[in-house]
């Protein structure tokens, strides 16, 4: 029989239990206040979640940053109290701290995120979310973060800074007291020929001629002691060895302490050199109005003879139809210069526009390829396409981008000898699509190559030149691609190597769907051949008889009854009497122009008052077409006009189709 517990012992070992618990729950509560007292006191705001993502804490900091009371935001979702975009895009940012609740580790947020307080208010930040374990199991996590606004600030300025230092027109170099180059803008690669990346780290001597390295030790020696030099006349050296004319003013850099630490050069080609560049500004001006003569004479020369073969009735029938495609394939030609002229204006005054709606740039290409299939077949070149069968629509002109893909696809074929190759290749990367047109042909000049896409540039200027040309395509093409939003560059491996130029293009969004829905295309020709005019009747007003006679055979053809008139006072003359349907007029006209004549007609009592009217005139410009709107046309119809499209204009406004 067991003898009984003894009372005491029993109370003893109670005893010892309750002080053991009052010492732990004193021991956490320390532990407690001690980690209260570390997150009150730490710099970075911290806010802890359960497993489930919502709020279980913020400390001070992040009560000051997010805007959100500790008692508030507990038990709310952590994204509805940390709630962070992207600065670029606006876009939300996933909650680093949820994220390391679902996989378990740390994770950082990305630069360039901005944390929305609770009143609206926008602050840059960066953090991280740790998961919080106990043994394996999943308790939440905790997110750490700080304000880093006055960092981003000045990394913008800085930003800001480099990118006025890289556009400047001047060459700005900066250079440490020992003269090694730390830095190299633009307009010093241009003045010297040498990269950022072969320049700096390199001695400031590399520009300098030997018999003048003397200038570099005494310029360093009055940086040290604080001086600024100012409008040093002296000579530098190219890469390529040339000696140039500059005024250099060099500047001390400070640090924080005031210490001086390296020197800013500001280099500036000389009076001497100035004069040199107007010298040769006036060369290429006169070259280029040479350049201009001769390509407009010789299409000229073309129409002109072979119309006097024509007139003479000496040609047979094979003859004639070589004489009707030569005149024609003059005359676009001479469209197309007038076209780039015009073009390059608009570049010059900011005002050629695009027209933006989704486009697949299969098809742009395959009206280029179309266009410049029978040059290349002429000359026996191979052309070679390779597509991206997926995802090439982007948002943009289609006739624009067509424009460019021809022009690289015709520089290419014009370029490349006798049984050469073009190639073009369309590749998806990323969220842009990239279009190559390499040749096999003459390739670019090293030195060329950086002016390539510069107006009125061309590798060869002479009179000897073997290919035509303005100069002013690839221009027109950059201007164009970058109105797009993408690029376009040249690469070379030098004369003889042949020659690849690459364009990209941001990739539309859109479903496939959208892209296969568009109809097949109709050709403008055939669809205005079917065009008949029976019975309308067209008044034409122009003062040049041979446009007159063209009109009028153009548009009897398609079965119009017309009247040509010479000048708007015979027009306003028998315009009540004849009563036409349509108004055909040029703009630029003796005694009364076309302005003057179509506010004359509007001003009428009866109803040819209203008739529609088209100005068709050789005034092209964008504020051209607007001031005839304005003043009473209804449509505006640049010259050269091709038959057909005249024809669908007047069949529009007449309401034929």
């Amino acid at each position: 029989m067991d003898s009984p517990q003894d009372p005491n012992i029993h109370h003893s070992e109670k005893s010892s239990v309750t002080s053991a618990s009052k010492t732990e729950t004193r021991q956490i509560r320390q532990q407690r206040k001690w980690f209260e007292v570390t997150l009150a006191s730490i710099g970075d705001g911290v806010i802890t979640a359960d497993e489930d993502g919502k709020v279980t804490m913020l400390n001070p900091i992040a009560e000051s940053l997010t805007g959100w009371q500790n008692a508030d935001a507990t038990g709310q979702p952590l994204e509805k109290v940390f709630h962070i975009v992207n600065e670029d895009t606006r876009a939300e940012v996933e909650n680093p701290a949820l994220r390391a609740i679902k996989e378990g580790v740390i994770f950082g947020l990305a630069n360039h995120t901005l944390l929305i307080t609770k009143d609206g208010k926008e602050i840059s930040i960066d953090d991280s979310g740790a998961p919080i374990k106990s043994g394996g199991e999943m308790l939440g996590a905790v997110l750490v973060f700080r304000d880093i606004t006055a960092r981003r600030r000045a990394e913008q300025a800085r930003a800001l800074l480099a990118s006025i230092v890289d556009s400047s027109e001047d060459a700005i170099i900066s250079k440490s007291l020992a003269g090694i180059i730390t830095s190299w803008n633009n307009s010093a690669e241009r003045m010297f020929g040498y990269t950022p990346e072969e320049a700096i780290g390199k001695s400031i001597t590399i520009v300098i001629p030997a018999e003048l390295r003397e200038e570099e030790t005494m310029i360093l020696s009055r940086l040290r002691q604080g001086e600024r030099i100012e409008h040093f006349e002296t000579i530098r050296l190219t890469k390529s060895g040339k000696r140039i004319n500059i005024s250099l003013t060099v500047s001390p850099v400070r640090n924080k302490l005031g210490e001086i630490i390296g020197a800013s050069a500001r280099l500036l080609a000389s009076e001497r050199a100035a004069r040199e560049r107007a010298e040769a500004a006036s060369r290429a001006k006169d070259e280029f109005v040479a350049m201009i003569s001769h390509e407009i004479r010789s299409p000229l020369n073309a129409i002109l003879g072979w119309s006097q073969m024509l007139r003479q009735g000496a040609l047979d029938k094979t003859a004639t139809t070589n004489a009707l495609e030569s005149i024609e394939r003059n005359a676009r030609a001479q469209a197309q210069l007038v076209s780039d002229l015009l073009d390059v204006s608009r570049v010059i005054t900011g005002k050629l526009r695009i027209n933006a709606r989704p486009v697949d740039i299969m098809d742009s290409l395959e009206s280029a390829l179309e266009s410049v299939h029978p040059a290349a077949e002429a000359k026996q070149i191979i052309l070679d396409v390779q597509t991206e069968p997926y995802a090439t629509v982007v948002t943009g002109d289609a006739d624009r981008l067509q424009q460019v893909l021809w022009n690289l696809l015709s520089n290419a074929v014009k370029f490349t000898p006798r049984q050469g190759r073009v190639s073009v290749k369309i590749t998806r990367i990323d969220s842009y699509l990239e279009v190559a047109v390499s040749d096999s042909g003459i390739g670019i000049p090293q030195e060329f190559l950086p002016f390539i896409f510069d107006r009125f540039s061309q590798a060869d200027t002479t009179s000897t030149r073997k290919h035509a040309g303005l100069g002013l395509g690839l221009a027109i093409a950059r201007h164009i691609i970058e109105l797009h939003g993408g690029t376009i560059t040249a690469e070379s491996a030098g004369e003889g190597k042949g020659s690849t130029f690459r364009i990209t293009l941001p990739v539309r969004a859109i479903h496939q769907q959208a892209a296969d829905s568009q109809q097949p295309s109709v050709s403008i020709d055939a669809i205005a051949n079917e065009i008949m005019l029976n019975g309308l009747r067209v008044m034409v007003v122009d003062d040049e008889t041979e446009t007159r006679e063209l009109l009028n055979v153009m548009l009897s053809s398609h079965g119009a009854e017309v009247l040509v008139t010479s000048s708007g006072t015979e027009a306003l003359a028998q315009i009540d009497e004849w009563q036409p349907a349509i108004i055909v007029s040029d703009i630029g006209m003796p005694v009364m122009d076309g302005y003057m004549f179509i506010k004359r007609v509007r001003e009428l009592d009866s109803d040819q008052g209203n008739v529609p009217a088209i100005a068709l005139t050789a005034y092209a410009r964008a504020d051209d077409r607007l001031r005839a709107l304005a003043a009473g046309f209804q449509m505006h119809v640049p010259k050269p006009v091709e038959a057909s499209e005249l024809v669908m204009v007047i069949a529009s406004l007449a309401k034929r189709f």
